[in-house]
């Protein structure tokens, strides 16, 4: 009898452990150190002379991120598509391939806030003049994300992109878009 009360003991004893919120909340702060995959959607804005001749537009993309051994840096590879219109003859098509380093700030908090840097090739095509090139291009940008269980995160995301135009003859300035818009990523 004596035995049975300390199995009894030992098996509470292990359910109270596993459920209780110190466990939960060691749990939660891994989610962030997965790898991930996911997609965006939200508004992408022309700056500067870019917007004058084109107008706001909704975009997309996907991503994948991977984390280093320093669990507040991850390394990121994303892509998106870009089309921009205008009232009259004018049009731009975007698609940046480009990789970048993710900094979450060491807050010890749910919401992670992650800033970015990076740089790739963005394939741009203007209309009417129907020119079509593949130019460098930098990023920075800043993330506001938060757990939706173990497998989901759902975030904000602004992205500033900077086209490097100099291979488009007769081009004098290059190009800038900003991004901002909702995100969906898994936790792999």
């Amino acid at each position: 009898m004596k035995r049975l009360g300390i199995i009894y003991a030992i098996i509470s004893a292990l359910i109270l452990l596993c459920c209780t919120d110190a466990f939960a909340y060691r749990e939660r702060k891994d989610y962030f150190s997965r790898p991930q995959i996911g997609g965006w959607g939200g508004i992408i804005t022309p700056l500067g002379p870019t917007a004058s001749r084109v107008e706001t537009a909704l975009g997309g993309g996907i991503f994948a991120r991977f984390t280093f051994p320093y669990q507040y840096l991850k390394f990121g590879v994303d892509s998106s598509y870009q089309q921009f219109k205008s009232q009259g003859v004018n049009e731009l098509q975007f698609i940046p391939v480009y990789g970048n380093l993710l900094f979450q700030l060491p807050i010890d908090f749910p919401i992670r806030f992650q800033f970015k840097g990076g740089a790739g090739a963005g394939y741009v095509h203007i209309k009417p003049d129907n020119v079509g090139n593949w130019d460098p291009i930098f990023m920075c940008g800043f993330e506001v994300s938060f757990p939706a269980g173990r497998i989901f995160n759902i975030g904000l995301r602004m992205d500033y992109f900077y086209i490097y135009e100099g291979f488009i003859k007769g081009s004098k300035n290059g190009g800038h878009i900003l991004n901002s818009g909702i995100q969906l990523y898994f936790n792999i």
